[in-house]
């Protein structure tokens, strides 16, 4: 459920950004910052150089980079692993006194 709720809001994040990015609008990554345009809202009301603020903030970037290490742990370990089981391939993964296996 969690991957599917993940998915919606990358989906719906991307078509914002793209949508914004047609008429030749940047939404920012942190902060808050000005639109220079006029924005006609659900309410059919013109918002004039409206202010948006960014929903990425500190934890949303913490985020990124326990995601990146554990990603990264995880390669790192396979490799390890990989060069331990290339030592008993063949003939000698037969005759091996190696009872842990």
């Amino acid at each position: 459920m969690t991957e599917l709720y993940l998915s919606f809001l990358l989906m719906y994040h991307s078509a914002l950004t793209m949508l914004l990015g047609a008429y030749g609008i940047l939404p920012p990554y942190l902060g808050t910052s000005q639109l220079l345009a006029n924005i006609v809202g659900l309410d059919l009301n013109s918002h004039r150089n409206p202010l948006v603020t960014a929903s990425f903030s500190l934890p949303f970037y913490l985020g990124f980079l326990s995601i990146g290490l554990i990603t990264t742990s995880l390669i790192v370990n396979d490799i390890v692993e990989r060069r331990k089981t290339r030592e008993m391939r063949g003939v000698g993964a037969i005759f091996t006194n190696n009872s842990s296996l």
